[in-house]
């Protein structure tokens, strides 16, 4: 095997080791954030079926409130409150 080929076949392994690794790393960040969530939205397991439509009833109104503030806004002249 000549020198520059040796040389191409090492840069190839390094460069396919070093994308396992970020990509290893990437996994590794993403199962924490997925612990994470999991975490933080365990108490919803929780809930009654009604309680999980009043909170969806609330949260439908307040997005229907920030249309309608985004509505109100674009009405107004530019650089008013």
């Amino acid at each position: 095997m000549s020198a520059g080929a040796w040389c191409r076949l090492r840069d190839r392994a390094e460069q396919a080791w070093n994308r396992h690794v970020r990509h290893r790393q990437l996994y590794r960040h993403l199962d924490r954030r997925r612990a994470e969530v999991k975490a933080r939205t365990a108490w919803m397991d929780e809930l009654t079926e009604e309680e999980l439509a009043e909170m969806l009833d609330g949260l439908q109104q307040c997005i229907d409130g920030i249309r309608a503030a985004e509505r109100d806004a674009s009405d107004r002249p530019e650089g008013t409150l």
